[in-house]
């Protein structure tokens, strides 16, 4: 079939593109009325008491410090792996996720192999609503702190030895993700070539069945 026989075959059979085409429009217009999702990573630094993560020898590098981060992160998760991703800093909503949240001990390695230097956790959430998002952060880091202090006083430490919990309160921050003007015209071009494209292959198909059913049947097929 040349170039000229397919122009024909999607004049002929317009209804089919045009339904293609329409589809795609709407597909755009659900896409588009998506206002994007709500994201946080919140960092709680644990921490011997009387020091910070800004001391000289970095308080939050103590392998024992550590080992009771991570406990607290196991308690939180009743014992489920954490999500993982190949780079430390991947975005959590990165993976396609709307709504959802991981806590986890700061994991400084790579896909292969993990590698926990200081103890802290993040509390990874991302959501369809600002509310939501930062309903989620306020009841984890509660979480946080009742595990924390729970398990300290099951060993019943004193109060002026325990390990502090400390949130760091830049990344308190939610933040508003949304796709660019560039991706979102980048978006809308894909998603009309894809419709063309899908009704140009219907049209021609359907013209093509037609006329083979008119041969088979012995009537006259026209150019």
């Amino acid at each position: 079939m040349t170039i000229y026989d397919s122009l024909r075959a999607i004049r002929r059979r317009w209804y089919a593109c045009a339904s293609a085409l329409l589809l795609a429009g709407a597909l755009i217009a659900v896409f588009s009325a998506d206002s994007g999702v709500y994201s946080t990573r919140t960092v709680v630094a644990f921490t011997y008491p009387h020091e910070s993560s800004l001391t000289p020898d970095n308080a939050t590098s103590n392998e024992s410090v550590i080992a009771f981060a991570g406990a607290v992160v196991a308690a939180i998760n009743a014992e489920a792996p954490s999500l993982r991703y190949s780079a430390s800093d991947a975005p959590f909503y990165g993976a396609g996720l709307r709504e959802g949240v991981a806590v986890g001990l700061q994991d400084e390695g790579s896909q292969w192999a993990p590698s926990f230097g200081h103890a802290v956790i993040e509390i990874r959430i991302v959501g369809a609503t600002e509310a939501w998002v930062r309903e989620q952060q306020a009841a984890n880091l509660e979480a946080v702190a009742m595990s924390s202090s729970a398990m300290q006083d099951e060993l019943a430490i004193a109060p002026e030895d325990r390990i502090t919990a400390r949130v760091e309160p830049l990344t308190m921050t939610i933040q508003h993700i949304t796709a660019s003007r560039m991706a979102q015209a980048a978006a809308v071009g894909a998603m009309l070539l894809a419709g063309a494209i899908t009704g140009a292959w219907a049209s021609i198909s359907l013209d093509h069945a037609g006329r083979k059913r008119l041969a088979a049947a012995g009537e006259q097929v026209l150019p």
